[in-house]
């Protein structure tokens, strides 16, 4: 069991980097290019090759080149399905915690 929480972990330390969340976040629907992944996220071009360099050795993307272009995608759907229902959770909270603010903020000005 020891090798497989070590695997685990590096995942996850893999996706614990806001830029490679929103590299996958891009590519959860579709095949994208490298220049399209930059255009979405707002990375510069070297940043960019980097994320998604160390994101394809970890097997959560796949690439195939076209021409001169280099195509990615997400390897696995769970990797997606994964970054869809941790982001969900966490604004589902935050929307918990800013409506209890608004409430809180309310009953304050009635006072």
């Amino acid at each position: 069991m020891h090798e497989v929480f070590e695997s685990v972990a590096r995942r996850f330390s893999v996706l614990g980097e806001p830029t490679r969340l929103r590299i996958l976040h891009a590519l959860c629907q579709q095949e994208r290019c490298v220049s399209e992944i930059i255009r979405i996220t707002g990375l510069a071009q070297a940043n960019a090759s980097r994320h998604l360099g160390l994101m394809y050795q970890a097997g959560m993307l796949s690439r195939r080149r076209e021409g001169t272009q280099i195509f990615y995608k997400v390897a696995d759907p769970m990797y997606a399905e994964l970054c869809r229902t941790v982001t969900a959770q966490v604004a589902g909270c935050a929307d918990g915690v800013a409506n209890a603010r608004a409430t809180v903020s309310t009953l304050s000005q009635k006072k």
